[in-house]
């Protein structure tokens, strides 16, 4: 059985982009962080915020990287990542979790900024693709 798009992503990398499996990877990390870096049940430092915070955009980056590796929605994966990635940097002053010393606020802003820069990567090289790229309508 052969899909209608097969050609069209295989011939542009469109499967095999590292910064999908970049993205799930950082995915991972932002939901498992809070209970490794132990902020998951404190109160200190915003960490219940800060936790629900990660779990929440962990999955949900987690699930558009899925999709953009899946090869649907070619532009809009990458877009929609690198606002989410800007959510988690600016997540730690708009929930008020930024204090001093804070390792809820250094995890998100770690991993927001990667997932900037990763998804930024992405946007650009998708970017790149000729106009005749686009999808066959059928």
């Amino acid at each position: 059985m052969t899909y209608q798009n097969t050609s069209y992503h295989h011939a542009y990398g469109r499967g095999t982009r590292w910064q999908d499996g970049a993205n799930m990877v950082l995915a991972i990390w932002l939901f498992i962080s809070p209970w490794v870096l132990q902020f998951a049940y404190t109160g200190a430092g915003g960490g219940t915020v800060a936790a629900w915070d990660a779990w929440a955009l962990g999955v949900i980056v987690f699930l558009v990287s899925l999709s953009a590796m899946g090869q649907r929605f070619v532009r809009g994966q990458e877009w929609a990542n690198l606002v989410l990635g800007l959510w988690i940097f600016i997540a730690p002053w708009v929930l008020a979790f930024a204090g001093e010393n804070s390792t809820p606020a250094w995890d998100h802003w770690i991993v927001g900024a990667l997932i900037v820069l990763v998804s930024a990567s992405g946007a650009a090289n998708t970017r790149a693709l000729p106009a005749s790229a686009e999808a066959p309508r059928h």
